[in-house]
């Protein structure tokens, strides 16, 4: 499988997706971050904005492509002369879209994005007039595999105790955490139309790149534009 993508577009002319190791195998493309920076710069003949992401919450509004933005963590455009994307290795790729199609956004979320408000950052940063939105939560790390201590749960509730509906606990000072669980709450909570991937970046080898797994410096790539 050389691609992940939601079963339904996310709004009018909008395509989406998670190229996979398979993809970077198949087209000899090295997936390491500084490379796909500096030689994967195109997709179907679109250029491709990337960003250096640093797990915060600021938003960027893109017009014109540009070298990897520093300091942002999401990314939003109306142009059809751009892809956005987000590179990761365990953390989340969420796409967004208004359902009309004039403008979409993507968001790099690992649990301090998530945290910081990430995702509610990037949906104020749509228009303020009457918006219906679709998301898709990409591949990321499942939470059976995702171990977290008392420190990071007090974090999560003291910010938001419905956050609690996402952590399974399993020993006095452990839990599991779902932080493809949270980004569905959240966007919710927001009235967004959510579709998951329901795929674990540290089960499947074959086809994602996982940092909790191995430590590595490669990295899946997810992209979001709009056809003309």
């Amino acid at each position: 499988m050389l691609f992940i993508k939601p079963t339904e577009p996310l709004g009018r002319n909008i395509e989406c997706l998670t190229l996979t190791k398979k993809f970077f195998d198949q087209n000899a493309i090295d997936p390491k971050k500084e490379k796909l920076f500096s030689s994967f710069l195109n997709y179907q003949n679109k250029p491709i904005q990337y960003m250096d992401q640093v797990h915060k919450h600021y938003v960027q509004a893109i017009s014109s492509v540009s070298p990897p933005l520093k300091t942002t963590d999401a990314l939003i455009s109306t142009s059809d002369d751009i892809i956005l994307s987000a590179v990761s290795a365990d953390c989340l790729p969420i796409t967004i879209s208004k359902q009309d199609g004039s403008a979409f956004a993507i968001i790099h979320a690992g649990w301090k994005g998530l945290i910081s408000g990430v995702i509610q950052s990037c949906i104020s940063s749509f228009m303020k007039d009457e918006v219906h939105l679709s998301a898709w939560i990409g591949p990321s790390i499942s939470s059976k595999h995702y171990e977290v201590d008392k420190e990071f749960y007090d974090a999560f509730l003291s910010s938001d105790e419905a956050s609690l509906s996402n952590f399974n606990k399993i020993r006095s000072d452990k839990w599991l955490f779902s932080l493809q669980g949270e980004a569905h709450r959240i966007l919710k909570k927001y009235d967004v139309e959510v579709q998951d991937s329901n795929q674990c970046t540290f089960e499947n080898q074959d086809l994602f790149y996982s940092y909790r797994r191995n430590q590595t410096n490669n990295r899946l790539l997810t992209i979001i534009w709009r056809n003309e």
